[in-house]
């Protein structure tokens, strides 16, 4: 007999299961997988974070509030990919589907990866994708998708799914949900979803994050396109002082203080907190300079404008096509011949920078220009100043 065909993307209770014909054995075989108590999906076509959610508060733990990583990803903000089962990476290769941001529990195939696919490292490498997240594009192109890619891959195993009930609730879950028992705190709507609130969120993952990662997180929710709008550094500071008695709040009050609004992308925030810890000034975040060769506006990642010095992170995505190559490259000529000096990098140099620091020492010297001392980065130095964009378990 044919096999009952399993509807993609479905979270379904086993008795459902059961009604569609799917038989007992099947169930407990590899083609389902369980993701909680009762409930499993297809494990070649997996329900959506997005369905996940709303199984557990509708059905699993009623009344429970989406917290931590798997909040911040509905909200589009930026994680590290790694954490929590790859959901900064999901979070990347989210899409619009009727207007509803929504995260995947698959990560697309992209064609700049094809040797890593066909090498089978995507399972164990969800880091693969660090380099394209850093340059703040999602996994499928510049700008979230209308609907799911037309190819993707399972993850190993499902992404861990926090949710946060009263300190009384001893309801569990199952094993890809964390529960936190805690007081009431203030939630937010967000995709027919229940999510703790934004500013609550960045407490949450302050004690999860390291700095650098916690300040992304920050920026991009105060970035120029977010997806929850709304969002101000005052407002998250006021939270902070609100809820000082929460953990994080440390942490939180730390990154505050170097995080700052109109951020593009995570690459950008690094590479600022990078030339701030060598002993550089703070530079001008997205510059506007108008290109008098296109007569558009062309917008400059970190810029001293006075020097006419700019700083650019080049994530993967640089080198994706000709086309984008040919862009990039009648973009740095024009701004050339307005006198700009274009200093890039890429995620190696985020992990060693002492090249683009002395590169960048040189043109404030050629400018006229105090800088940093070089001592700052030589060395030992350097390799502090460094940060891997691995998780910190392969550090």
């Amino acid at each position: 007999m044919r096999a009952t065909p399993l509807p993609p993307g479905a979270l379904l209770p086993r008795a459902e299961w059961r009604s569609l014909g799917v038989s007992s054995k099947r169930l407990a075989g590899p083609a389902l997988t369980t993701i909680f108590h009762g409930y499993s999906t297809p494990t070649a076509a997996p329900a959506t974070v997005n369905t996940m959610c709303r199984v557990l508060q509708q059905s699993v733990v009623p009344g429970a509030v989406i917290s931590h990583t798997t909040a911040a990803s509905l909200m589009g903000i930026a994680l590290p990919c790694w954490i929590d089962g790859a959901i900064g990476a999901l979070t990347s290769a989210a899409y619009l589907d009727g207007g509803v941001f929504t995260v995947p529990s698959t990560l697309p195939l992209v064609p700049h990866l094809a040797g890593e696919l066909a090498g089978g490292q995507v399972h164990d490498t969800p880091s693969a994708w660090t380099e394209r997240f850093e340059s703040g594009l999602p996994l499928q192109g510049p700008g979230p998708s209308f609907g799911p890619p037309r190819a993707s891959r399972p993850l190993k195993a499902p992404p861990v799914l926090h949710l946060r009930v009263d300190s009384g609730n001893q309801r569990s879950a199952g094993l890809y949900v964390t529960v936190h028992r805690t007081s009431p705190r203030p939630a937010f709507a967000c995709g027919g979803l229940e999510l703790s609130h934004p500013y609550i969120v960045l407490l949450e993952l302050a004690r999860l994050l390291e700095h650098d990662d916690l300040v992304i997180a920050i920026d991009s929710l105060v970035s120029r396109e977010p997806h929850v709008r709304g969002a101000t550094l005052d407002g998250i500071i006021a939270a902070a002082e609100t809820y000082g008695s929460l953990w994080g709040i440390a942490a939180l009050r730390k990154a505050l203080r170097v995080a700052r609004p109109g951020t593009d992308s995570p690459g950008e925030t690094r590479t600022r907190l990078l030339l701030m810890r060598a002993g550089f000034p703070e530079p001008v975040i997205n510059h506007p300079v108008r290109d008098s060769d296109s007569s558009t506006m062309r917008y400059l990642d970190l810029a001293y404008p006075e020097l006419k010095i700019a700083v650019e992170y080049d994530g993967d995505y640089h080198r994706l096509s000709k086309d984008q190559w040919r862009e990039d490259e009648a973009r740095k000529d024009s701004l050339a011949s307005e006198g700009w000096t274009i200093r890039t990098l890429t995620g190696r140099d985020i992990k060693a920078p002492s090249r683009l620091l002395s590169a960048l020492h040189r043109s404030f010297s050629q400018a006229g220009a105090p800088a940093p001392p070089e001592s700052n980065w030589a060395g030992r130095a350097g390799a502090r100043l460094g940060r891997s964009l691995a998780p910190p378990s392969r550090r």
